[in-house]
């Protein structure tokens, strides 16, 4: 009976919206909430430097179908977070029985507001650029 409820649910819930980008990629990244913002300008950053990133932004739970077809079509998919759990990326591990090596973690927890440079310098030190800790040293 549950199941049939959550079911229902994804058909009444909000789509989420899917941001392609300019040039045909394999990752992906998901934001939600106040990222929403910052991750919107942090992919025309990243866009500018020549790493393209197709982005899905959340906007209800249970997920729906695209939610999981967004993250089965990307090799590696980045899933911006303000909790120190990084619970949204556990749900999404979960609920769409996901490799949990899949789904990269870009986690900024330390009380002021989350910006573009953080999330788009997380996301190419993720992609193999500098290692995180280099870029928190140029960042702050």
């Amino acid at each position: 009976r549950l199941l049939r409820k959550f079911d229902t649910a994804k058909t009444l819930v909000p789509a989420a919206e899917i941001i392609p980008a300019a040039k045909k990629t394999s990752d992906g990244v998901i934001f939600f909430g106040t990222s929403t913002t910052a991750t919107y300008e942090a992919l025309d950053l990243l866009a500018e430097d020549g790493h393209y990133v197709d982005a899905l932004r959340l906007k209800a739970f249970p997920f729906t179908q695209e939610v999981e077809d967004f993250i089965a079509s990307h090799e590696r998919v980045f899933v911006i977070e303000q909790n120190r759990d990084g619970q949204m990326r556990k749900m999404l591990i979960i609920e769409c029985d996901v490799d949990p090596k899949k789904l990269k973690l870009v986690r900024h927890y330390n009380g002021t507001p989350i910006t573009a440079r953080y999330i788009s310098n997380q996301i190419r030190a993720l992609k193999g650029g500098a290692s995180v800790t280099q870029i928190r040293r140029k960042t702050g």
